[in-house]
């Protein structure tokens, strides 16, 4: 059980996601839990109403106290939000940073306090169902419980580990931005299961039915993901037939390009934000 209080500042999806799947996980519950954000207060009315969470546009109410403070608001507003919360951050605190593209030293210097302890984590939307895949980076001086407690929260809603700052540039754009190809994938299942007349009641089980079965395959068997695609891929069979349309339009090239070119993005958006803070 976690003892003590956490904040987030933002209430955008991901943060919705740890909140759900923290609690679900009975680690931590909903009177342990603030979440405040710049001015939608219909929006803090929802995830007050729906997880009994304290939701308040009152910063210092929500984060005086709190033991872990997340950080989840989108980059463009990181600056004005540490700003705004500047003084109620002490060196005692976490501070965990959601934000894509923002380094810790950069933090530190919008809290003005090169001795506050801040570690970036990028979870995914899949903590809701406890089933992220979460990458943290921290430098080597942080005290060991403060990551201790960090690696405590995330195992909470799925797998962690830890890895170089540099390196969360290619964690967020194979995993952070996984679900959505994945998500995408299944779109094209619906799609074409429309197209070839069968009912939609009948596609999505089944469509969920073979994702789940294939995860359990590569988990379960240890093989890998070619050595059970070409158990299913009969000489001159349907599957092949299917396989070789995905081959001559070079799909595997174009999901190889897909998290180069998100991968690419996420350290774009360090060197914008690096020349913003600059120009200030």
């Amino acid at each position: 059980m976690f003892l003590g209080k956490v904040a987030f500042i933002g209430a955008g999806s991901i943060a919705e996601s740890l909140i759900a799947g923290l609690i679900d996980s009975g680690y931590i519950e909903s009177d342990q839990i603030a979440i405040t954000n710049k001015e939608d207060l219909d929006r803090l009315d929802v995830l007050h109403t729906k997880y009994g969470v304290l939701a308040t546009s009152n910063r210092q109410l929500a984060i005086t106290g709190a033991s872990v403070v997340f950080l989840a608001m989108k980059p463009k507003d990181v600056a004005v939000a540490i700003e705004q919360c500047r003084d109620l951050v002490n060196e005692k605190q976490l501070i965990i940073s959601l934000v894509a593209g923002v380094t810790i030293d950069t933090i530190k210097e919008l809290f003005e306090n090169e001795n506050i302890n801040v570690i970036r984590a990028m979870p995914t939307t899949s903590s809701l169902v406890r089933k992220s895949a979460t990458a943290l980076a921290y430098h080597d001086n942080i005290p060991f419980e403060k990551s201790q407690t960090a690696k405590r929260l995330f195992e909470r809603v799925g797998i962690v580990a830890k890895v170089e700052e540099d390196e969360l540039h290619a964690m967020t754009g194979l995993f952070g931005s996984g679900p959505a190809y994945i998500y995408y994938v299944i779109e094209q299942f619906e799609r074409a299961a429309m197209a070839l007349g069968i009912h939609r009641d009948i596609a999505k089980p089944f469509i969920q039915q073979t994702l789940i079965g294939s995860i359990s395959m590569l988990q379960e068997t240890n093989k890998s993901p070619l050595t059970l695609r070409k158990k299913v891929t009969s000489p001159n069979g349907t599957t092949q037939a299917g396989i070789s349309i995905l081959e001559d339009r070079e799909v595997a090239n174009s999901f190889l390009n897909c998290f180069i070119e998100a991968t690419v993005r996420s350290r774009e958006i360090q060197e914008e934000y690096e020349k913003i803070i600059k120009l200030k």
